[in-house]
This record gives C-alpha cells, structure tokens and sequence, in this order.
C-alpha cells in the first residue's frame, strides 16, 4: 500500500525518477539545440571539465525553472507531464510560489553535482531526496 500525506498519495520512486529524466530529454533536446546553433557541439560540451561556471548555470537554470513552472503546475515540467505535484510537507498545501519553486529547483541543480543527494530518495520512507528535506517538501500524485 502507498503511503499517504495530507490527503495525497506520495509519488513513487519510478514515477519520480521518470518524470526527472523526460523532463532532463526535454531539456536538454532544447539546451543542445542552442548550444549547436551558437557554435558548440555536443561532443565539446561533454568533453570539458566541471568548471566553477558550469555551478552558475546550474543555479541560474534552476531559478528559472522554478520560477516558471511552480506557479503554473505546483512543480516542474517533469511532475506536469506524469500528474504530480509538489506539496509542503508541513501543511499540505501547494507549493506554487515562483520564489519558492526556485529556491527548491536551484537547490535540486546544484545539489546534483554531489551524489549522496541523488541517491537519497533510494532509503527514505516518504520518497524524498535532500532538496525535498530541506525545502520541506513531498511529491505527490494530483
């Protein structure tokens, strides 16, 4: 039986997963194509070093996704697409602030350069990574 949180059902770890990669395909169908289009090639961009920069554009992406999607869909173009949506853990209302969605999603972006984040949502009993811990979170199914 799947766990429940303030009337809601938690999001699954698969689902979650799968969200965050299509919306990772999406993403990155439309980052490359700008990035080919301006003279870069997709080798090159994959054969640099992590590079403080890179750090920037990550905070910069997240702020920006945040900011546009949490308002229009309580989460990102991931949850949209597989009918989920991001709740405060504490209350149970959603978390459809442009500032907040940025903060979580520019947290999300960043913390992603580390593993033990990513791989957080592997043993926590709500389904949660360590951006959802800190920005006090839950993802659930609409």
């Amino acid at each position: 039986m799947r766990k429940k949180a303030h009337g809601y059902t938690i999001a699954s770890k698969g689902d979650r997963l799968a969200a965050t990669l299509v919306e990772g395909i999406i993403f990155g169908v439309v980052f490359f194509g700008g990035f080919e289009i301006f003279g870069g090639s997709f080798k090159e961009f994959f054969i640099d070093d992590l590079e403080p920069i890179d750090v920037v554009y990550s905070v910069v992406y997240g702020i920006v996704v945040g900011a546009i999607f949490y308002p229009l869909f309580s989460g990102n173009l991931g949850h949209r697409i597989f009918n989920l949506k991001v709740i405060s853990a504490k209350t149970g209302a959603d978390f459809n602030k442009a500032e907040s969605g940025a903060i979580r999603e520019c947290l999300k972006s960043v913390l992603s350069y580390l593993f033990i984040p990513i791989i957080w949502i592997l043993w926590d009993k709500n389904n949660q990574n360590l951006y959802d811990k800190l920005t006090k979170t839950l993802v659930v199914y609409k």
